[in-house]
């Protein structure tokens, strides 16, 4: 007879996963023969990835916590290192308005702090070409949200965050392979996300977004999504893009020296 060793199980459900009499269950929740059939081909999953844009204009309309909570659960089946995540949702427009408010008054502060005329020039004279190129990009994007007296173009119906222990390493990738299940399931339920990924520690650091998510002092937020009803419908899909690509750069090396 096999048994689980609880007190030290990763939660990783791979014994449920083999085993051929599916006598393991998940919290009382029997298992299901996987159905090939069922799987995208991968056409599907083409066009699934390169439809998923993000979204930053959102209709008026709200989300039902049914079909959020459904969108959520699916962030439990991603890749992680961290098994004791959490996920906290608000689609008040109170709490709403306050973290768009409060990654606002950090964007006012950026732009007085680093994008003043004579500040600019002797920072970019100082910088990395890259680093240089990102910061001129972000110039135009603090301005637009100057002259909107906003940080987001739109509120979402929803924020989703994903929660942690900071003492526990690799969080923030775990956090980020949850929110891209998250972002895909929502994809296929006719539902935009944006990945709200440069304001977590603008989020972390306020007391009032702290005190109404309910985050204990050793929490983090490691992953924000907001979800809502796209008002910009996408037609195209963008193809051509990829990322750098080496086969076996030790090997060539290799040869090199040999020669």
């Amino acid at each position: 007879v096999l048994m689980i060793a609880r007190d030290i199980c990763s939660t990783c459900t791979q014994c449920i996963a083999v085993c051929p009499r599916q006598a393991l269950s998940w919290q009382g929740t029997a298992p299901a023969v996987y159905e090939p059939a069922r799987l995208p081909r991968p056409e599907q999953l083409d066009e699934l990835v390169k439809e998923r844009r993000t979204v930053r204009e959102f209709k008026d309309k709200k989300i039902e916590r049914a079909v959020i909570e459904e969108i959520i659960g699916y962030a439990a089946y991603a890749p992680t290192h961290n098994f004791q995540l959490r996920t906290v949702a608000v689609d008040d427009d109170e709490t709403l308005q306050l973290a768009d408010a409060v990654i606002f008054r950090f964007i006012v502060r950026m732009h007085r702090l680093f994008f003043k005329p004579r500040i600019a020039a002797a920072l970019m004279k100082r910088m990395p070409a890259p680093i240089a190129a990102e910061y001129v990009k972000a110039g135009p994007k603090l301005e637009s949200s100057l002259d909107s007296n906003h940080a987001l173009s739109s509120l979402p119906a929803a924020l989703v965050f994903l929660v942690g222990d900071r003492r526990i390493p690799l969080s923030e990738a775990s956090a980020q392979y949850g929110l891209y299940n998250i972002t895909l399931y929502a994809q296929a339920k006719g539902i935009g996300a944006r990945n709200l990924v440069g304001n977590q520690m603008i989020l972390n650091r306020s007391r009032e977004i702290r005190r109404r998510l309910g985050l204990a002092k050793h929490e983090r937020i490691f992953g924000t999504v907001g979800l809502g009803y796209p008002s910009v419908r996408f037609s195209n899909k963008v193809n051509g893009r990829k990322l750098n690509l080496i086969w076996n750069p030790g090997q060539a090396a290799r040869g090199s020296a040999a020669g």
